[in-house]
């Protein structure tokens, strides 16, 4: 039995648009703005806990100040599945810091799962959960770096 449901190609490139605008600002120090993109009772879970979009403003703010940190995702393999009105996704990706050793070799392997939901025509993330598969202790040591707890100063 499978739940593969497919979504519509309109649908499906502006969920793409919305992932990779999620990314570009992650990695262009614009972390600031990510609360944005999600839905008003969006919740993003992963490493770094579980926060609601006041949570995730306030993050993307220090994260913004910390500009010595570099970073790049890759995605790929999308897989979109109709719900009802919303979409769930599953998003594989390769996350490389420049704190990693060696820098050559993702930080972090895993995938995000979303779900999305439209909002005033404009598709939204109501849930992101960020799941480590391979490299989930430099994911962790990344979220204490973020919020300042291995005494680190970026």
């Amino acid at each position: 039995m499978s739940d593969h449901r497919p979504v519509d190609a309109a649908t499906r490139v502006e969920i793409e648009q919305l992932i990779t605008e999620m990314l570009y600002r992650l990695d262009h120090n614009q972390a600031d703005t990510t609360w944005e993109l999600y839905t008003e009772d969006g919740v993003s879970a992963g490493p770094m806990g579980d926060m609601d979009r006041e949570a995730m403003k306030a993050w993307g703010a220090r994260r913004a100040r910390q500009t010595g940190i570099v970073g790049r995702h890759f995605i790929g393999g999308i897989r979109l599945v109709r719900d009802g009105d919303e979409v769930e996704g599953t998003v594989q990706y390769l996350t490389f810091r420049d704190s990693n050793e060696p820098q050559t070799q993702p930080a972090s392997v895993g995938e995000f799962r979303e779900r999305y939901r439209r909002v005033d025509g404009q598709w939204r993330f109501a849930r992101r959960e960020i799941v480590p598969v391979f490299g989930g202790a430099a994911a962790a040591a990344h979220a204490a770096r973020l919020a300042g707890q291995d005494g680190t100063v970026r």
